[in-house]
């Protein structure tokens, strides 16, 4: 506890002097958080508040300084449900407190000053059914209105940050004996508690933390969660991004006379088949710990724990009673999980085909893909996943995430039973089946992918599931309808960046939507997303993304199928540029990758597909720009992409935004103002550019920017000059460029092998394959000796057929590929120079 001697002082509080501040003279221990990425989360403590409105969380903070954006205490971040609880301290001393209900937001904005850097100070924050109120050092300082409820069950209790998508508020000071109520204090009982440490067992405490463990600026990296004083270790709260050793991110204060405290390392899962195995726990008095084991099917004896065969969840109990000495330790409980490999299985999703018709309108291969995943990762994973169609058996190739794809050729319409087995690495095996149905039938097809999707500053992404056709050759156009509505509490007043994506087969996410927000309306739009085919069947993931500090917009994405047959009916697509770049830095004014791409075997079409938005512009109170010519937002650029070293394709990326592109118009702001390849309201736009010359199997590419542009105001030009070139040097608004790109590449049959995608400078070349063509044994010689080569040969239809692993190699390799058949394959070769790739023909 603190212990305290009043002063007198004068704290503004809005208009008139409170005479009550305190300073504090530290007794014990306390966490000092670094302000860098570490706090304390209590999973889920909202499950003990859900449904009420009188909840109260206290504690004591000694601000190191009085920096913007520190969270202190909160009940906020991921979850769900109208239920938030929490304080941030916004700068000068300034608090804001807030309570999110299901009737909405109530806050108290303390003013500035209240803070007071560098001195212990008691906060409560209370909601109290019709009002909520801060405390500062057992003094109100604001009160408001407030109604509803508390509805969430599953969102985290955290110290030390505000959690929250995009943004998290980072705390830097001291904190000791936070408490977390299901009722709301009253001033009196605030006081109490100022004056007088809680024991632990008072009456609706949800959670209670002394942190009083560990040695005051020793090494206590042993530890790894704080211990609360309420319940048997399940209110204990997990210690992230702590160091735990030296005076910083770390267990300070000094220990009081007589007390101890126990570390007690987490235990690992265990199997059912576990041999007795021995614990460990240490008290910094130095006298010895007893363990007991208090749930679960297990014993102990001394300390070493034996398994009884069974799964469960076991606790540990370990104690320390003290002496004449050292007062008796708080207990300290572990749990673990036994599990039994016979009953610990993967989870197997089909993602396509799925179960019902399949559309076929002429037999041709069709694309196989599942998901295979499994719990406890720390003594599981998935090991073979195997499909098999009627009496067909396809092979399947691993992308090393839990996502498996082959090919499989019907030979006739009609129902057929999809069996997918998955073993677990200790054999045993889990599986699902799906009836198919093999049609030729070929009909427009309308889905809806996202229904009203709520992204806002709490949740800035959501991820849906659809299901969607399954097919091959059925259709020739996709488009897509976006719709942008209004959520309760209206729309959010500015433009945001915001994307849609979908998870590939393989388990990658790819923007197939880059979409900026209007000022405060709702809008709908369309997109053709037939360039993204491959990605859009069977069962899909969206992902909506939303950077906002506002209410944010719900999002509805509907698919229209036309039906028809295409020329090239299989494609794939594979990233390219993918990333935010510097624009017009000088340090580096050509941030972007360049690419050699060796294209799939059977590729009869290629295009670059580019959305590329600008961003970057600002002002503040001081300042009338901070980038030359406003960039990126407000900077006319042209950019280029260079094909095999010559200049071929232009992008002009510039929107005229009025009238809006998309329709979406009146709104408010300034939505009517040209931008760098984007206006609120719309979606960017896609840039495609068609590459000839596909047959020759390889292209380099490069992005250029425009090589005219020169930011005179950041602070990597030396020329830059305060007042001068621009107003503020180091303002911060630096341009840049937000960039999704793709190669797509279409073909009569599936496309074969990756998409070798490798930088110029890591490419390898200094192989050959021989004999070539062979009738299946060739060797692979090397150029130079390499101390590491990897090898994978895929088949035509893109899976690999042969992997091998070969150190220390010398000059050659030989490989066999007799049991796989004629064919044409390609062989790539991974060293430490880069990677390379030849095709092979096996005759």
């Amino acid at each position: 506890m603190k212990a305290f001697y009043r002063v007198q002082s004068n704290l503004l509080i809005c208009t008139f002097s409170l005479m009550a501040a305190f300073a504090t003279a530290q007794s014990n221990q306390y966490l000092q958080f670094a302000g860098v990425d570490d706090y304390t989360e209590f999973p889920a403590a909202a499950q003990y508040l859900t449904g009420l409105n009188t909840i109260s969380m206290t504690g004591w903070f000694k601000t190191d300084a009085l920096t913007y954006g520190q969270g202190m205490m909160s009940i906020r971040g991921g979850g769900t449900g109208d239920g938030q609880m929490y304080m941030i301290q916004l700068g000068n001393g300034v608090i804001e407190c807030r309570v999110i209900t299901n009737s909405g937001l109530h806050e108290v904005v303390a003013p500035a000053g209240t803070v007071i850097p560098g001195v212990w100070q008691h906060y409560a924050w209370i909601f109290d059914q019709n009002s909520v109120e801060l405390f500062v050092d057992g003094i109100s300082v604001g009160s408001s209105f407030a109604s509803g409820t508390f509805q969430s069950s599953d969102r985290p209790f955290t110290v030390g940050i505000t959690l929250q998508a995009g943004f998290n508020f980072i705390y830097k000071g001291g904190a000791d004996e936070v408490s977390l109520w299901s009722k709301a204090l009253t001033q009196s009982e605030v006081q109490d508690i100022i004056d007088n440490e809680l024991i632990g067992d008072e009456a609706d405490l949800v959670t209670y933390y002394k942190f009083n463990q560990g040695t005051p600026g020793g090494d206590n990296q042993s530890i790894n969660q704080l211990i609360s004083e309420v319940g048997i270790g399940d209110r204990n709260s997990n210690l992230i991004g702590f160091a735990l050793t030296g005076d910083n991110s770390n267990f300070l204060g000094e220990l009081e006379s007589g007390f101890q405290a126990i570390s007690f390392p987490l235990i690992g899962n265990k199997l059912i088949t576990q041999e007795p195995f021995d614990i460990s726990a240490e008290a910094n008095s130095g006298l010895p710990v007893t363990f007991t084991i208090v749930s679960g099917p297990a014993s102990i004896s001394g300390n070493t724990i034996s398994l009884e065969g069974t799964p469960g969840e076991v606790t540990v109990k370990a104690s320390q009673p003290g002496n004449d000495i050292f007062d008796a330790a708080n207990d300290v409980f572990v749990t673990f999980n036994v599990l039994d490999p016979a009953t610990t299985l993967p989870e197997v999703t089909i993602l396509h085909p799925l179960a019902g018709d399949v559309f076929v309108p002429t037999l041709r291969p069709l694309q196989i893909a599942v998901k295979s995943t499994i719990s406890y990762p720390d003594l599981f994973e998935t090991g073979d996943v195997t499909v098999t169609i009627g009496s067909d058996e396809i092979s399947l190739t691993g992308n090393e995430n839990g996502f498996y794809t082959g090919w499989w050729t019907p030979v006739e319409y009609g129902p057929q039973t999809m069996m997918v087995t998955a073993l677990n690495n200790f054999g045993n095996a889990a599986e699902t089946e799906a009836v198919i149905n093999i049609v030729a039938t070929m009909e427009n097809v309308s889905v809806n992918a996202m229904d009203e999707a709520h992204v806002y500053i709490e949740v800035q992404s959501v991820t849906v599931e659809a299901d969607l056709p399954s097919y091959v050759g059925a259709y020739d156009q996709i488009i897509g309808t976006l719709t942008i509505s209004c959520p309760p509490g209206g729309c959010d007043p500015w433009d945001r960046v915001s994307s849609v994506e979908v998870q590939g087969k393989d388990g990658e996410w790819y923007e197939i939507i880059r979409y900026l927000t209007p000022y405060g309306v709702a809008c709908n739009h369309t997109i053709d997303l037939t360039d993204f085919m491959s990605l859009l069947s069977g069962k899909t993931a969206f992902r909506v993304n939303l950077t906002t500090f506002a209410n944010g917009f719900e999002y509805t994405l509907d698919l229209d199928y036309q039906a028809g047959e295409p020329t090239n009916p299989y494609s794939q697509v594979q990233k390219l540029w993918y990333q935010t770049y510097a624009f017009g830095d000088l340090a580096n004014l050509q941030p972007t990758e360049e690419f050699t791409l060796t294209y799939p075997i059977n590729t009869a079409a290629a295009k670059i597909k580019l959305v590329s938005t600008g961003h970057g512009w600002g002002v503040d109170e001081n300042a009338d720009t901070e980038n030359t010519n406003n960039a990126a937002e407000f900077s006319e650029n042209t950019h280029h992409i260079w094909v095999d070293g010559t200049e071929t394709f232009t992008q002009h990326n510039w929107n005229d935004c009025n009238p809006n592109p998309d329709g979406c118009s009146p709104q408010f702001g300034t939505w009517q103002f040209n931008r760098a390849g984007w206006c609120p309201g719309s979606i960017a736009q896609f840039f495609d550019y068609d590459l000839a010359n596909v047959s020759d199997g390889q292209v380099t590419l490069d992005y250029v920017f425009d090589e005219a542009y020169v930011d005179y105001c950041h602070p990597n030009n030396p020329d830059c000059v305060d007042g001068v070139t621009c107003d503020n040097c180091d303002g911060g608004f630096n341009p840049h460029l937000i960039v999704s790109s793709y190669l797509i590449t279409r073909g009569p049959s599936p496309l074969g092998g990756p998409v070798g995608l490798n930088d110029v400078e890591n490419s390898f070349n200094a192989f050959n394959l021989y004999p070539n063509p062979s009738t299946g044994r060739f060797n692979i010689g090397l150029d130079e000796n390499l101390d590491n080569v990897d090898i994978v040969v895929y088949d035509q239809t893109g899976r690999s057929v042969k992997k091998i692993q070969s150190r220390f190699p010398g000059r050659s390799i030989e490989v066999d590929l007799r049991t796989v058949g004629s064919g044409v394959y390609v062989v790539m070769i991974n060293t430490e120079k880069g990677t390379g790739s030849k095709i092979l023909i096996v005759i």
